[in-house]
């Protein structure tokens, strides 16, 4: 994949990972174990993939695997 697509996928992936957490309450509370063991708010979560953190990293593939499994299943279910 040419580096110009693969930048457009990561920011296609990252949008879709901000677009999910928009719909989380914001009152949501989540620890990854590389945010050092402190929770984090939506708002926070958002930043963290905004920033292109190792956590906000974590997220969008978090996010990522979940859509993947979920096509899997509605396939497989149908």
């Amino acid at each position: 994949m040419s580096p110009e697509k693969n930048e457009k996928l990561e920011e296609l992936e990252k949008q879709i990972t901000i677009e999910r957490l928009m719909q989380a309450p914001p009152t949501i509370k989540v620890s990854f174990g590389m945010s050092d063991g402190k929770f984090l708010n939506r708002d926070e979560l958002i930043q963290e993939v905004k920033e292109d953190s190792d956590v906000g990293k974590r997220i969008i593939k978090v996010q990522l695997e979940y859509l993947r499994a979920f096509k899997r299943e509605i396939t497989v279910g149908e």
